[in-house]
């Protein structure tokens, strides 16, 4: 194979993800947000001004600070980092959704038996058979969130997301390989035991709707809004839209740095689970302005070591703490020296 042919392969997976309609990063929902979100800005300005003065909308939109930030080279290197990683680096270590549903039916049948093929149009039960799997998908990855922010080894792999300074699309992707192997494992598992729990329940094979591969439902929200919650739009949902739906500002409410903010809003497009399990923080109609970012103790939060070395190494020390107690009191003695 050519040097021009290598490049083109390991450039194939990035470019897909940019192309295809069904991808949480396609240039298609991209576009979309965006004018969702400029409209939003549009529409609160016209209301409270009469007017709209697009120059300043333009100034606001397109800020030269923040596409010159370094938190935002870092968010788009780490795009690189994990298109590549996902088909090489970690592919080994990942679990198949489709073969844990298949074990889940396996199991169900054997312990309970076949049921009969459940009635109904075929419409109906793929709509339900699409919701309900949506539904897995988000308490997936509530509880993947969930735990990333409870458990201390799992932490410091995540904090890389939330050392973000400047929030833009591209920070969806700053993401440790290593911590998106735990997401998807995760995932895997949560949507795998749902989706083999429902085929055993309908009594027959129900396949999902779904854009290029993705839950349409899931398509959907990402086309909405989802990528503006990494972004400068403060656009909150109140009232109780606001306990069902993570608007964009609930997710930049859980990337502030105030430790009022801390582990809330651990979802992806509801905030239904959050609400369900105490953790859901509501935005406030006017933008509060928040700040970003957490404390790297000292070290360059943008470096390709704070990035990609300092987070094995702190989440290493801090398992090796939880299950050696010894050497978290010897680590902490040697502190105090």
């Amino acid at each position: 194979m050519s040097l021009l042919a290598k490049l083109g392969a390991m450039l194939g997976w990035p470019l897909s993800v940019l192309i295809q309609p069904g991808s949480d990063f396609s240039l298609y929902s991209l576009a979309t947000a965006f004018c969702v979100g400029v409209g939003f800005l549009a529409y609160r300005r016209r209301r409270r001004r009469g007017r709209v003065d697009w120059a300043v909308l333009a100034r606001a939109v397109f800020s030269k600070r923040l596409a010159l930030h370094r938190s935002t080279f870092a968010d788009m290197g780490y795009f690189l980092i994990n298109t590549l990683a996902v088909g090489g680096l970690i592919g080994w270590g990942l679990l198949s959704g489709a073969e844990v549903a298949k074990t889940t039916l396996a199991v169900l049948r054997a312990v309970f038996g076949p049921l009969a093929p459940l009635a109904g149009p075929d419409f109906a039960l793929r709509a339900g058979m699409t919701l309900f799997l949506f539904l897995a998908y988000e308490f997936g990855y509530w509880l993947d969130h969930y735990l990333k922010h409870r458990v201390a080894f799992l932490w410091e792999m995540h904090k890389t997301h939330h050392a973000a300074e400047k929030l833009t699309p591209w920070t969806v992707w700053r993401v440790h390989p290593l911590d998106t192997l735990v997401f998807t494992n995760v995932l895997a598992l949560v949507v795998g035991v749902a989706a083999g729990a429902a085929t055993w329940a309908i009594g027959r094979d129900v396949s999902v709707f779904a854009v290029g591969g993705s839950n349409a439902i899931l398509v959907f929200f990402i086309y909405a809004y989802v990528h503006l919650q990494h972004s400068q739009f403060w656009i909150p949902f109140t009232g109780t839209p606001g306990k069902i739906f993570m608007s964009p500002a609930h997710h930049q409410i859980h990337h502030s740095n105030d430790p009022a903010h801390f582990n809330r809003n651990m979802g992806s497009c509801l905030a239904l689970w959050d609400w369900m399990f105490g953790t859901l923080e509501i935005p406030s109609v006017e933008n509060p302005r928040l700040v970003y970012g957490v404390d790297q103790e000292g070290e360059d939060p943008h470096s390709v070591t704070t990035l990609l070395i300092s987070p094995v190494r702190k989440s290493l020390s801090a398992l090796i703490d939880a299950l050696i107690p010894a050497a978290a009191a010897a680590r902490a003695a040697m502190a105090q020296k």
